[in-house]
């Protein structure tokens, strides 16, 4: 009796076996810095993922209507994925950055302050000196 080599019964059996993604999200794995790495680094890269991330989980839905537990796998694959692409969006969208605004220093403070200061150290150095016994007696007394 001669053995018949067994047929994939769908599709996606008889394709070849896409590459093992960990997910982003998957922190035994990897260090934040690593994460921080792999992640989208921009809105516009989230959002390409996300959009890969929901095309591949529908055609895993599709596939999953035959019930082979394959398909099902794949489908809980596809869906953990696209759970991931949809919430690193989500903080990609909400987490809008907001400009300071940085006012340039005004020239006349600069001026007024240089000033300032320059007056204050000639009221040190420069001290008027009182006049004579009189004043200095004036000055004990007075304490000015």
């Amino acid at each position: 009796m001669k053995r018949r080599a067994a047929e994939p019964e769908t599709k996606a059996a008889a394709a070849a076996p896409a590459p093992v993604v960990q997910s982003s999200l998957d922190t035994t794995a990897h260090s934040a810095l690593a994460q921080r790495l792999v992640g989208p680094h921009s809105p516009e890269e989230a959002e390409a993922r996300y959009v890969a991330a929901r095309d591949a989980w529908t055609k895993a839905m599709r596939a999953a209507s035959s019930g082979r537990p394959a398909d099902l796998a794949t489908l809980a694959l596809t869906q953990e994925t696209y759970e991931a692409a949809a919430t690193e969006r989500e903080r990609w969208l909400t987490s809008g950055r907001m400009a300071i605004p940085i006012q340039p220093d005004e020239p006349h403070r600069a001026v007024e302050a240089a000033v300032g200061q320059e007056m204050a150290w000639r009221r040190v150095r420069h001290h008027e000196k009182a006049p004579g016994f009189l004043g200095r007696i004036k000055k004990r007394i007075t304490g000015r």
